[in-house]
C-alpha cells in the first residue's frame, strides 16, 4: 500500500470515527472519549484534508457540527444558525486566538467578554410579540427538535418578555450537582445505567416524552446569547447579558469585560480553582470579542464563530491505591462493584470510592487489589478509575474477582443475557428489602398509605418488617410502642393494609417488581392472563404474542416465575388473602371504546386515578401527552399548558368532568 492509500484510509477512518462519537455525544448522551481526545481526532482530520483536499469525504464532519436530531421527531428550522465553538486547551492557544482577532481587525487591543462555560445542553427559545412561541434543541445547527413543554418546566423561565418584535434567546440547560447525584443514586439502586456527568443527564432529560418526569429532574438554565432578532437590542455581549437579566432570564453573573490579556488569564486561573464550589458543572471559560459590530466583521468558519473560543479546563488526575472492591446490591438486584481507595484529594473533595460499573469494566482495567490506580472525576463529578499504574506492580497482587453469589443473601448471581449487568434474582434478598417494600407499597402499586420510606425504615430497624409478606402479618400492638406511632396512625395503617388486599390484579403484578414490567405493561398482561397461575405457566412465545410485549419483557417474566423464591412469595401472599385474579369488567362496546383520553387540571368530584379507572373500564385509552392522536381532553381547574396546546388542535374535543361522566352514563 503506497502513501496516498494510507492517507486515504486514515481519512476514511477518522471521518467514520468522529461521526460515531458525534452520535454518541449528541443523540445518546453517552460519550466514550473526552473533549480533548475528540478534538485531537478532529484536528488530525482537518490537517489531512488541508494537505490532501482531493481525498476529503463528501460527508466530512469538519464541515458540519454534530446533531442531536432523530428521524420522526418534530423539528423546526432556526431563524439564525447555531454554531459550535472551537476549543483551546492551553493559555498559549488562548493567546493565539486573541492576537489573531486583533490582527484580523487591525487593532492593538480588544475588549473581551469572559463567561463561565456551562457544561449543559444548548437550547433556543423563540419569542414573538413578547410571548414564548416554541423552544428547540440545537439539533444540527440549522434545525432543532421542538421541546417547548419540557422547557416550560424550567425554574424562572419567563414565558413573556418586554420585547415587541421577533427574537431568539439562547442558553444552556443544566442539572444542579445535588440533583445529578440524587438521580444517579436512584438509577444505580434501580439497576439502571448511571449518567456519566450532569451534561449527559440534562440532555437525556430535556428529550423525555413526559413533561411531568422532566419537572421531577429539576433542571435549570442560564441564558447568555441572542440569535435572530428583527431589531438590534445591544451593542456588545456584556450588554446582552445585562438585558437578559433585566428581562427576567436566569443569567450567570460570573463574567467580566476584560481589557487586557492578563485579565483573561487571571479570570481563567481563578475559576479553574473555584469551579468546584459551584452548584453546577463548568468545564471552561468562553472568550468572546465583546463588540457585536467587530464580531460581525470577523465572521464565521464553516462550523464556528471566529470571534469566540472555549478555553477548556484540564481534568485533575491523581494516583491512589486500590484497597479493595465492594459489591453493592440495588432494589432490582443489580450488583455494582465499587472501588475502595486510599483517600486522595481531587477536584476540591476527598475521594475514597469510585464506581467500576460492571464486570467488564473490572476485566478491561485488569484490576488487582493493592494496585496503584489513576483517578479523575468524570465530568468533574463522578470519581472514575482511568487505569492501572503497571510500573513496578508486584506479582503478588490478586486479581479482583466478581462474586458468583450475592454478597448479602448468597443467592446465585445471574448476568443479563446480551448485557453487562449482573443481578441477584432472590426477591427476599435483605439488601433489596427497603427499596422493594417502597415499590410494593407505592401509589401505583398496592397504594398503602402510611407505609412510606420513613415508616418502612422504622419497622425494619425494629425487626417488625423483614419481607413483603410481613406487611400482612404486622403486630400492631408492637408498632404502637414505637416513637411517632399513635393509635390513630396505627388504625389507619391497618385499614390501608387490609384495603390493599383487594387491589386490582394488575397493581399487585406491578408491585412484585418484575424487571421491565411497569404499571402499563402489568395492565396489558392482566387483560390476556386472568390469574397468576396462567402467568406463571406462560411461555415466552405466548407472552410475545401479546402486542407491546417484546422478547426482553417476555424473557424477564419467565425468568421471574422460574425462581422458587418468587413463587413462594406469591403463595404466601395468596394465603394472606391478596387478589391474584383479574375481574375484567372492561366493556368492549361503549361510547368511548378505543378513544384516547388525557386528564389535566384539578377535578371536582373524582381523583385523576379514579377517572383513569373509569376510562379503562369503559374501553377507553389513556395517553400522556397532547397530540393529534388525542380524542378528548378532560380539563379541570388550572389545566395549564396542556389545555392551551389542545385548544390549538381542532380534532381534540375538550370536555369537563361532568361531560365525561355523561358520556359513560355514570350518575354522580
Amino acid at each position: 500500500m503506497d502513501l496516498m492509500d494510507n492517507i486515504k484510509e486514515r481519512i476514511i477512518y477518522l471521518t467514520k470515527e468522529i461521526k460515531r462519537h458525534n452520535d454518541l455525544y449528541y443523540r445518546h448522551s453517552l460519550p466514550e472519549i473526552s473533549d480533548y481526545d475528540y478534538d485531537t481526532l478532529l484536528k488530525e482530520l482537518v490537517t489531512l484534508e488541508t494537505q490532501y483536499p482531493e481525498l476529503k469525504q463528501d460527508d466530512s464532519p469538519t464541515q458540519r457540527v454534530g446533531s442531536d436530531l432523530y428521524l420522526g421527531e418534530k423539528n423546526i428550522p432556526h431563524k439564525q444558525r447555531m454554531y459550535s465553538l472551537d476549543n483551546a486547551y492551553s493559555l498559549e492557544e488562548l493567546k493565539s486566538f486573541v492576537l489573531k482577532a486583533q490582527n484580523d481587525l487591525q487593532v492593538k487591543y480588544l475588549d473581551i467578554c469572559c463567561e463561565l462555560k456551562i457544561d449543559g445542553f444548548s437550547i433556543n427559545l423563540f419569542y414573538k410579540n413578547g410571548t414564548l412561541m416554541y423552544a428547540t434543541t440545537r439539533g444540527d445547527g440549522y434545525v432543532g427538535e421542538i421541546v417547548t413543554e419540557n422547557i416550560k418546566t424550567l425554574k424562572d423561565l419567563p414565558l413573556k418578555i418586554p420585547f415587541a418584535g421577533e427574537i431568539e434567546i439562547r442558553g444552556e440547560v443544566y442539572l444542579p450537582v445535588s440533583e445529578f447525584e440524587r438521580i444517579n443514586e436512584e438509577r444505580q439502586l434501580d439497576g439502571l445505567k448511571i449518567f456519566a456527568n450532569p451534561r449527559n443527564a440534562a440532555s437525556g432529560s430535556i428529550k423525555l416524552k413526559d413533561s411531568s418526569e422532566v419537572k421531577k429532574r429539576k433542571l435549570n438554565a442560564f441564558f447568555y446569547a441572542v440569535g435572530f432578532t428583527n431589531q438590534p437590542i445591544a451593542q456588545s455581549q456584556s450588554e446582552i447579558i445585562k438585558l437578559l437579566d433585566k428581562w427576567g432570564f436566569p443569567v450567570n453573573m460570573h463574567y467580566i469585560r476584560a481589557k487586557s490579556y492578563q485579565e483573561i488569564v487571571d479570570f481563567c486561573n481563578h475559576w479553574d480553582k473555584e469551579r468546584y464550589k459551584l452548584e453546577y458543572d463548568t468545564d471552561g471559560i468562553v472568550i468572546k470579542v465583546d463588540d457585536i459590530a467587530l464580531q460581525e466583521e470577523l465572521g464565521y468558519t464553516t462550523k464556528s464563530p471566529k470571534w469566540a473560543i472555549a478555553y477548556k479546563f484540564k481534568a485533575e488526575e491523581k494516583i491512589s491505591e486500590l484497597l479493595d472492591v465492594a459489591f453493592q446490591v440495588g432494589r432490582t438486584g443489580a450488583v455494582t462493584p465499587v472501588a475502595l481507595l486510599k483517600p486522595v484529594s481531587i477536584a476540591g473533595t476527598t475521594v475514597a470510592r469510585a464506581t467500576l460499573h460492571n464486570i467488564e469494566e473490572i476485566e478491561r482495567l485488569d484490576l488487582r487489589i493493592g494496585d496503584k490506580v489513576r483517578i479523575i472525576k468524570s465530568g468533574e463529578i463522578i470519581p472514575k478509575v482511568l487505569g492501572v499504574v503497571e510500573e513496578n506492580r508486584p506479582n503478588t497482587h490478586l486479581k479482583v474477582q466478581f462474586p458468583e453469589n450475592c454478597p448479602v443473601c448468597k443467592h446465585k448471581l445471574e448476568k443479563e443475557e446480551g448485557g453487562v449487568i449482573t443481578y441477584c434474582v432472590n426477591s427476599a434478598c435483605p439488601a433489596q428489602l427497603q427499596r422493594r417494600l417502597e415499590h410494593f407499597t407505592s401509589r401505583d402499586a398496592m397504594d398503602i398509605e402510611g407505609l412510606g420510606p420513613a415508616n418502612i425504615s422504622l419497622l425494619i430497624e425494629n425487626g417488625l418488617l423483614n419481607s413483603i409478606e410481613d406487611i400482612y402479618k404486622l403486630e400492631y400492638e408492637k408498632i404502637l410502642m414505637l416513637e411517632r406511632m399513635g393509635q390513630k396512625s396505627v388504625d389507619n395503617l391497618k385499614e390501608a393494609i387490609e384495603r390493599s388486599k383487594h387491589q386490582d390484579f394488575h397493581k399487585l403484578l406491578f408491585a412484585l417488581g418484575i424487571r421491565f414490567v411497569g404499571s402499563k405493561t402489568a395492565k396489558i398482561l392482566c387483560k390476556s392472563f386472568n390469574n397468576i397461575e396462567m402467568l406463571i405457566n406462560a411461555t415466552e412465545e405466548e407472552l410475545q404474542s401479546i402486542p407491546e410485549i417484546g422478547q426482553k419483557i417476555a424473557s424477564s417474566i419467565v425468568k421471574f416465575f422460574k425462581d422458587d423464591d418468587n413463587v413462594n412469595l406469591i403463595r404466601k401472599l395468596q394465603e394472606l388473602g391478596l387478589n391474584f385474579n383479574s375481574s375484567d369488567e372492561t366493556k368492549n362496546d361503549t361510547a368511548i371504546s378505543n378513544l384516547k383520553f388525557l386528564v389535566t387540571g384539578t377535578l371536582k368530584n373524582h381523583t385523576r386515578n379514579e377517572i383513569h379507572k373509569l376510562i379503562e373500564k369503559n374501553g377507553g385509552i389513556i395517553i400522556s401527552s397532547v397530540s393529534k392522536n388525542l380524542d378528548y381532553l378532560i380539563a379541570g381547574e388550572s389545566a395549564g399548558s396542556k389545555l392551551t396546546k389542545a385548544q390549538k388542535i381542532e380534532t381534540i374535543k375538550i370536555i369537563s368532568e361532568d361531560q365525561f361522566l355523561d358520556m359513560i352514563d355514570l350518575d354522580e
